[in-house]
């Protein structure tokens, strides 16, 4: 994915979060947002056993595009640690997300959206990959289908 996908992802992201956090302190909505999705993102990352620089980078510039306050910055930090490490469970995180964003929300699309673009990004989908997108997908109580659908989708933007 060239900069201009991974611009869109962060705009996307921004868009569906950067609202959310505005000035230096965090409610609990807020804080549930940034530990769910940085522990995925980091999950997803090491899906494969390794977190290349790419990925870590997607996080960086996602943690600094979102603006977040000095709080939000490090519990976005140790959230995608403790996903890299394998130190969350998913079914219980997308739960969290859940009660913060019901099902059908435009903020469950787009944090899936960026999951995706997150395993789409070097063009391939490994083994390991795909089976943690299954995962996910289970636990958003999505149809498995719409893992090929989007992948195809954000391939055609990438090319288009």
């Amino acid at each position: 994915m060239g900069d201009e996908g991974f611009g869109g992802v962060l705009r996307d992201l921004r868009s569906a979060m950067g609202g959310l956090f505005t000035g230096g302190t965090l409610d609990e909505t807020q804080r549930v947002t940034i530990e769910v999705s940085f522990g995925l993102i980091g999950w997803l990352a090491k899906a494969d056993g390794v977190v290349t620089s790419h990925e870590a980078e997607f996080a960086n510039r996602l943690v600094e595009e979102l603006n977040l306050p000095t709080k939000g910055k490090a519990i976005a930090q140790a959230a995608f640690l403790r996903g890299q490490h394998r130190k969350i469970d998913v079914a219980v995180e997308v739960t969290r997300f859940l009660a913060q964003h019901p099902k059908g929300s435009p903020e469950i699309g787009r944090l899936y959206d960026t999951l995706l673009r997150l395993v789409a990004a070097d063009g391939r989908v490994f083994r390991h990959e795909r089976v943690a997108l299954e995962t996910l997908t289970d636990a958003f109580g999505l149809p498995r289908s719409v893992i090929d659908a989007r992948l195809t989708m954000i391939r055609s933007e990438a090319t288009g």
